[in-house]
């Protein structure tokens, strides 16, 4: 297949939804050869921090000069960036001819994401990595990412709520999900858990017999600015990180555990690795700026845990700026308790739509639930026209904080980019990153 009619192709998957359980990847990788008993890897649980803390790990050990392969979702900006060996998303070739055997061997209904998680397997395979990251996506026991018999690491970032009509509507049991890719003769890294999560987590690794060990936070020492973090970890000293948001930290601590994991198992990752690699990580849609007059950045808070997180940044970051919030959310969410949390912050807030029309909260929608924590809310039709509403409410001194659902971030980043050095109708222009 040629990409675009690759692309075709797994857009015609998505009509298959979420299905939870492994009988779909089972039946791709059977027909594919198994390839997950080829290859060492390390899983990656949990509900929000995933991104982070597997890219982190990603670049140290790429750092220590191991072949390292990336599986992590959702896409946000592009469909290959879901797929990394060291540092290069998959090629548009390459993500053609595997589009194209896959669609060959699934016979039996299999999903997109099931398809994707395939078709990452067989690639990292084929290009011979000495270990492979796989971020979960949907909890952890029935996920697709889930599918191998044997981890070399089990690493569980922070657990909370979401996802509850499939994880179910208690701490316990979304934990008891997410352990499920703790396996026998593996090891396991936790980062600092609520105490039902960590007894849960506890528990799995006692029966189990794997060893287990949890980041520490008291042990962690930072200092933020809009220049990037710096942090001491144990006996890791004013370690630099480029990406923004106080929770950061957290997610380097616990990706230095896993390294350290790492080293238990015979991988030779040295403190000068662990330190490259930090420094060295980049993720898009998580708290990053795209433009310094004004201030603008794009986060995907789409559930409670992810807008607490946010809003502590906010408070952070944005001391005494008048800051105006573009958001757009899927209906199948909590996004009454995310506007709750955020929206009373902002001067003003401004509305869209996802692309994604099956989950999508209309614009109006989103802003009629919204009035009742900011009344001076608006619906806009398009990214287009909320970017540049916000950069008129926002003048060069506010800030614009594009949040909520994923799935708008490209949308808005691309409508800021079309938008520089552009002049708006009052005739302002505005000097961009």
């Amino acid at each position: 297949m040629k990409y675009e009619e690759a692309l075709e192709y797994m857009e015609s998957l998505g009509v298959r939804g979420i299905h939870p359980g492994l009988e779909g990847i089972k039946g791709l990788c059977n027909a594919l050869g198994n390839p997950e008993r080829d290859l060492k890897i390390i899983q990656v649980a949990g509900t929000n921090g995933k991104g982070s803390t597997s890219r982190f790990l990603f670049n140290i050990m790429c750092a220590a000069g191991y072949k390292v392969g990336l599986f992590t979702s959702p896409k946000v900006f592009d469909e290959r960036e879901i797929i990394r060996v060291n540092g290069r998303n998959i090629s548009a070739a390459d993500y053609g001819d595997l589009a194209e055997r896959l669609s060959k061997v699934n016979t039996l209904g299999a999903t997109r994401f099931e398809t994707e998680t395939a078709m990452a397997l067989l690639y990292f395979k084929e290009k011979k990595c000495d270990a492979v990251i796989l971020e979960a996506g949907l909890g952890g026991k029935l996920d697709s990412t889930n599918i191998s018999p044997s981890n070399i690491l089990s690493v569980i970032t922070p657990i909370g709520f979401d996802h509850m009509g499939i994880l179910g509507s208690k701490i316990e049991d979304i934990a008891t999900n997410k352990a499920g890719v703790i396996k026998f003769g593996s090891r396991c890294v936790s980062a600092f858990q609520v105490k039902e999560a960590k007894a849960v987590i506890q528990r799995t690794c006692g029966d189990l017999k794997v060893p287990l060990t949890f980041v520490e936070p008291e042990r962690i020492k930072a200092s933020f600015s809009l220049k990037g973090t710096v942090f001491s970890y144990k006996d890791f000293k004013k370690l630099k990180i480029g990406l923004l948001g106080n929770y950061q930290p957290e997610n380097g601590a616990l990706a230095i555990e896993a390294a350290l994991a790492l080293r238990e198992e015979g991988f030779k990752i040295s403190d000068g690795n662990i330190a490259t690699g930090l420094l060295k990580t980049e993720e898009s849609g998580r708290f990053e700026m795209i433009s310094e007059r004004p201030l603008f950045f794009i986060d995907g808070a789409h559930n409670e845990p992810a807008a607490m997180r946010l809003k502590e940044c906010m408070e952070t970051y944005f001391t005494n700026k008048e800051i105006v919030i573009i958001m757009g959310m899927f209906k199948d969410k909590d996004y009454r308790r995310v506007t709750e949390l955020l929206t009373p912050l902002s001067k003003a807030v401004i509305t869209v739509s996802s692309p994604n029309r099956e989950r999508t909260l209309s614009s109006f929608e989103l802003a009629e639930t919204i009035r009742n924590y900011n009344p001076n809310v608006s619906a806009a039709d398009s990214p287009e026209e909320a970017v540049e509403l916000a950069r008129l409410m926002a003048g060069k001194t506010g800030v614009i904080l594009a949040c909520g659902s994923l799935s708008i971030l490209k949308g808005i980043k691309d409508a800021a980019t079309d938008f520089k050095n552009k002049k708006d109708f009052h005739g302002v222009r505005f000097n961009d990153r």
